[in-house]
């Protein structure tokens, strides 16, 4: 991997400043600063056996032009894990999953799924391209093969934020602020991922009544043919042309609840919670390590006490005192990675209330229009039935009642 000449000076997430969660909903990029990830290539292995895809990745930036570089998927994955090590406490967003099938070769030549990939890939990318706490790590910058004026302007961006102090305890000598968010973000993970299914169920069942509405139309003109329906041949082909207006009002209300803004808000704030997720567990294991060595400082002090032999005395007194230079450092990177985490949680439910209820206020308005148009159609094919019938209507067969 190419080295870049200011790693040394990258701003961490312990030493960068971030305004309060309330004060944005959103990660503040450079201004101008746009990545992509488009021109997914099939590319074969040595041999012709097997093979990967590689995916462009441009920067754009107004005043420093383009950079362009390729890579596959696992580069990305590799990405995301190093960038986990740098950002302690940073909410990542999640890379899709590798799909593993006997033919892998098979996706290769899959432009569908190759797009979606694309686009997942180009939503990590956007996402931590324009996060203060990620935007200026090497291991971004070197991914990206970033020019250093845009390293640097970069850096100078982030460095310019600013984190809340740490009020309350960090939770390895005290009450810990985030005790109860595991549970809290399961139930959040999985109620959102809940609600995006069945909103995904909903639109394919809208779509399902459309083809069976414009079936029914169909079935209702090849009826209008029968010789024995001369009373009831017009009523059912006004019946077939206005149920063609009626699946066509839900089938553009199945298309459009199938891509709506709010089913993708809740995909995203799903994917974050489970990033969240992943967060506290890592914060749980630096908490682990935190007491573990203090346990051991504890017994190794209580050693040194009790050692009458100068020797081992001093040997002793050595290993506590690295002891504690290394507990010290772990309760440091512990709070740290604490004030952090809070801060992304905040900044997550925040981004996640105003951006779910402006999702939800679209979705409801346009399903409403969508419903008045549904409606409309249905009365049009209701007022048609009814002039086409004439005098039908006036008495009822065997076992039939007429109004």
């Amino acid at each position: 991997r190419p080295q870049n000449p200011v790693e040394s000076s990258r701003v961490s997430p312990s030493s960068a400043r971030l305004p309060d969660a309330r004060s944005t909903t959103m990660p503040s990029g450079l201004p101008g600063l746009v990545v992509t990830v488009d021109d997914p290539t099939a590319e074969s292995s040595y041999g012709g056996l097997g093979g990967h895809a590689t995916y462009r990745v441009l920067t754009k930036h107004p005043d420093l032009g383009e950079t362009t570089v390729r890579h596959r998927y696992s580069e990305f994955r590799s990405l995301r894990k190093s960038l986990l090590e740098a950002c302690p406490g940073v909410l990542l967003p999640l890379i899709p999953e590798k799909k593993i099938l006997a033919n892998s070769s098979m996706l290769l030549h899959d432009a569908d799924f190759l797009a979606r990939r694309a686009a997942e890939l180009a939503e990590f990318l956007s996402q931590v391209t324009s996060h203060q706490l990620c935007m200026a790590s090497a291991e971004l910058s070197n991914f990206l093969r970033w020019p250093q004026p845009l390293v640097v302007l970069v850096q100078e961006h982030a460095a310019a934020q600013e984190l809340p102090p740490l009020e309350r305890a960090d939770g390895v000598d005290g009450a810990d602020p985030l005790a109860s968010s595991e549970g809290d973000l399961v139930a959040e993970r999985d109620d959102l991922e809940a609600a995006r299914i069945v909103l995904q169920r909903l639109a394919s069942r809208q779509k399902d009544s459309a083809t069976d509405t414009l079936l029914f139309g169909k079935l209702c003109q090849e009826l209008s043919s029968h010789g024995h329906v001369a009373g009831l041949r017009a009523p059912l082909r006004s019946a077939a042309d206005g149920t063609g207006a009626v699946a066509a009002a839900l089938q553009a209300q199945a298309e459009a609840n199938a891509v709506s803004e709010l089913l993708l808000r809740l995909g995203r704030f799903a994917r974050l919670a489970g990033s969240a997720l992943e967060q506290v567990a890592l914060r749980r294991k630096l908490a682990e390590r935190a007491s573990s060595t203090a346990k051991r400082l504890a017994d190794v002090s209580a050693k040194e006490g009790r050692e009458t032999k100068d020797s081992k005395r001093d040997r002793l007194g050595e290993e506590a005192r690295r002891l504690s230079i290394l507990l010290q450092e772990l309760r440091d990177a512990h709070a740290a990675f604490t004030r952090t985490l809070l801060w992304e949680l905040g900044r997550f439910r925040a981004a996640k209330e105003d951006g779910l209820y402006c999702a939800l206020r679209s979705f409801s308005a346009a399903n409403e229009a969508h419903s008045q148009r549904v409606a409309a159609a249905w009365a049009a094919t209701a007022a048609g039935v009814a002039g086409a019938g004439g005098g039908v209507g006036g008495g009822g067969g065997p076992g039939e009642e007429r109004e």
